[in-house]
C-alpha cells in the first residue's frame, strides 16, 4: 500500500453559538454508534472524555441490530471453523472479560467501559437505543437535538433523509486507509491480500458508502505476529485521537457543508470496496498463515 500524505496545516474562522450560562459552544454533535462489545465502548469513552470544551454532544443513538439481520458478528459465528479453535477460544475469553466489565459497571464499580450505552449514560448524555438508523422515529430523535454534525461508527447505511439532518453534514469512522478497503471487515480483507500497512480514516459521509472526502487519516505497519484482532484493536485506539482531530478541523472550518470542503488529506491508494467475506476470501486468508485472534 502507498504512503499517506496528511496536510496538518489549516485553521479557518470559527462560528460560535452561545448556549448555557458562561459557555461558548461552537459545534453540537450527535453520535450514532453500534452496540458492540470489543472496541467501541473504549472508543466512545475516549471521544467523550477528550472532546474540546466548545464542542457539545447533544445525543447518542446506539444501534442494536435485529437478530434476523445479517451482521459481521453473525457472519463470524457462521465461520467458526475458518476462524480456528485457538482464535475462537481467545475471542471467547475477550468476550467474557467484556461481560464482566458490563456487570461491574451496573453495580457501580469503576472499570473499563463494557458497553456503549452504559458508557454514555454514566456521563449524563441523552441516549436512545434503536434497531433502525433510518426509521422515522430515529430521524425525529436525532433531529430534535438540532446537531451541527453527526459522527457515525455504525454498520447501517445512512440514507438521504438522515444525511440531510445536520447543519454541516456527517462523518464516519472506518478501519482502513480509504479509499482502499471500503465496506465490511476491511482489515480482514487487507490482511488477506497481503497488505503490510493498514489504518483508520475519518471521512465525510455521502450516499456513496465510504466514498466521501477524507477529514483525517493515520496508518501503521502490520508486523508478522499481529492478528486481525490486534490490528482492529490498534485501529480503534488510533481512531480516538483521530476523531478529535477531525472534529477540531470541522469546527475550525466555519460555515458551509462538508461536501464542499477540502481537508488536505490525500494518498495514492486505489479505491476498493468489499461486502461480507466469501469462501474465496477465507481461503485467501488461510494462505497468509495469520491468526484471526
Amino acid at each position: 500500500m502507498g504512503s499517506v500524505d496528511i496536510d496538518e496545516g489549516f485553521r479557518l474562522g470559527t462560528v460560535q453559538l452561545t448556549k448555557g450560562e458562561g459557555r461558548r459552544v461552537s459545534m453540537r454533535i450527535h453520535i450514532v454508534v453500534d452496540e458492540t462489545a470489543f472496541f467501541l465502548p473504549a472508543y466512545v469513552r475516549y471521544v467523550v472524555e477528550n472532546l474540546p470544551a466548545d464542542i457539545e454532544i447533544v445525543g447518542v443513538t446506539v444501534l442494536k441490530n435485529p437478530a434476523d439481520i445479517p451482521t459481521v458478528y453473525s457472519h463470524l459465528r457462521s465461520h467458526l471453523s475458518d476462524i480456528g479453535l485457538g482464535s475462537c477460544l481467545r475471542l471467547g475469553w475477550q468476550a467474557v472479560g467484556q461481560i464482566a466489565r458490563v456487570v461491574a459497571g451496573l453495580i457501580g464499580l469503576s472499570t473499563r467501559p463494557g458497553s456503549v450505552a452504559g458508557t454514555i449514560r454514566r456521563r449524563g448524555i441523552p441516549v436512545r437505543c434503536v434497531t433502525g438508523v433510518n426509521a422515522p422515529e430515529t430521524l425525529y430523535w436525532i433531529r430534535s437535538g438540532a446537531p451541527d454534525l453527526v459522527l457515525s461508527s455504525c454498520s447501517q447505511i445512512f440514507r438521504a433523509d438522515l444525511l440531510a439532518i445536520s447543519r454541516v453534514g456527517s462523518i464516519n469512522r472506518h478501519s482502513s486507509l480509504l479509499p482502499s478497503y471500503g465496506g465490511v471487515l476491511p482489515i480482514f480483507q487487507a490482511l488477506s491480500r497481503g497488505e503490510s500497512r493498514v489504518g483508520s480514516s475519518i471521512h465525510v459521509m455521502t450516499e456513496q458508502v465510504d466514498g466521501g472526502t477524507l477529514v483525517a487519516q493515520s496508518g501503521f505497519a502490520v508486523t508478522d505476529d499481529m492478528t486481525v484482532y490486534d490490528c482492529y484493536e490498534r485501529s480503534y485506539a488510533d481512531c480516538g485521537p483521530l476523531t478529535i482531530q477531525a472534529l477540531e478541523r470541522i469546527r475550525d472550518l466555519g460555515p458551509g457543508r462538508l461536501e464542499e470542503a477540502d481537508f488536505g488529506v490525500t494518498n495514492n491508494l486505489e479505491q476498493s470496496y468489499f461486502k461480507m467475506p466469501t469462501d474465496e476470501d477465507w481461503e485467501r486468508f488461510h494462505r497468509t498463515h495469520r491468526r484471526f485472534c
